[in-house]
């Protein structure tokens, strides 16, 4: 009996330790909070076949630190457990407009404000200095969207929420709009248990996403994902892709504003910024370096840089196919720095396809020297 009653009082402290946890992470400001024991993941053989697929598109740095990602222990020695928090972020309501018309771009929800990376980082370590008061000599270490962990992995385990068709952690009161921020500890804490999948036959993300990047088997292919190319690619946007990123210019919300447990946090709100939440997309067609650093030093938007995001705005302008675009493209092609701005901008003005956009692609012509912008003239010439 004596062992039973240690085992019990065992779980009976640790319980209490975990409520202590989760009351400090409530205070702090995050909405969740779940528990697990680092053990292997069950998820390990899909991420290894998800990557041999290509999945992960030019995005190598995930590959090279796999191992980490699949054992924690390897970042830190010490970890027996994994915290999860999630931090709260209503996306704004979008005003009635036609953005076509407006020349209004789009940024994702999650964008807006304050990089969330130092947000909930700050949040994060505060959290911390809350367990070590109540456990001195603790083992943590934060990690926010950074460094080599499997965070919705670790969320699903610690009961934080289920894995959605849409690839993102879901959540029956929170829906999908939370950021997720982990603590690996040297705490051995008991697992959370899982939530049950609440998807559903509900294909609603699969069907809503206008690049079919999500697949069957809560997968996403990020080759034909809108928030790939707009932030994580560097180069040249294909052509194929151009046209189905809309006025998408940095990231995407498509999969979660069609989700049916994200609705009760939309339904129902008032107006939002118009200049915020879609941006008139000639004033950042005129951003150089400094004007991008100034207006997004403290915005996770940083993440594409300047050349990417101008060549994003370009994309959009054209996607408008609104005449009025035209002259801001045509500065643009004829005096951005960045060849790759200027090839984007040559063939969002074959997009447009009004007369003056044929000629400031001829001017263009005359003036540019660089062969692959030339290359994007031609073929925006050939459309007309």
């Amino acid at each position: 009996m004596a062992g039973r009653e240690t085992l019990v009082y065992g779980i009976f402290r640790m319980n209490a330790l975990k409520a202590k946890i989760r009351d400090s992470a409530h205070r702090v400001g995050f909405a969740l909070c779940g528990f697990a024991r680092i053990e292997p993941l069950s998820h390990a053989a899909f991420v290894e076949q998800w990557l041999a697929a290509g999945n992960a598109a030019s995005m190598a740095y995930i590959a090279r630190g796999l191992g980490k990602r699949l054992d924690p222990r390897l970042l830190l020695p010490e970890a027996r457990s994994v915290i999860t928090v999630g931090y709260r972020y209503l996306p704004p309501p979008l005003p009635p407009i036609d953005w076509h018309r407006a020349l209004r771009g789009r940024i994702a929800a999650y964008a807006f404000g304050t990089d969330y990376h130092l947000t909930v980082e700050t949040k994060l370590r505060s959290l911390a200095a809350a367990i070590t008061e109540h456990c001195p000599g603790v083992a943590l270490r934060p990690y926010v969207d950074s460094g080599a962990v499997l965070e919705r992995d670790w969320a699903a385990s610690g009961g934080v929420g289920w894995f959605g068709k849409n690839t993102n952690i879901l959540h029956t009161e929170e829906g999908s709009y939370f950021f997720l921020g982990e603590l690996l500890t040297s705490l051995d804490l008991e697992s959370d248990p899982p939530t049950a999948d609440h998807c559903g036959t509900c294909v609603r993300c699969l069907d809503g996403c206008p690049t079919q990047a999500l697949r069957p088997g809560y997968s996403l292919d990020a080759r034909r994902c809108i928030s790939y190319w707009t932030i994580e690619h560097r180069g040249a946007i294909p052509v194929e892709m151009r046209a189905p990123l809309g006025n998408w210019i940095f990231g995407c919300d498509i999969c979660q504003e069609v989700c049916p447990w994200n609705e009760k946090l939309v339904r129902g709100r008032g107006a939002g910024d118009t200049d915020a939440l879609l941006p008139y997309l000639p004033d950042l067609l005129r951003l150089d370096a400094d004007a991008f650093h100034r207006r997004f030093r403290h915005s996770a938007v940083r993440r594409t840089k300047r050349d990417g995001f101008v060549r994003n705005v370009a994309i959009a302008l054209g996607n408008t196919h609104n005449p009025a675009a035209a002259p801001g493209l045509g500065e643009t092609l004829h005096h951005d720095p960045a060849p790759l701005v200027r090839s984007h901008a040559a063939w969002a003005l074959g997009e447009i396809g009004a007369q003056p956009a044929q000629q400031l692609l001829q001017q263009g012509w005359r003036s540019e020297t660089d062969q692959t912008v030339r290359a994007e003239i031609i073929t925006a010439l050939d459309r007309f």
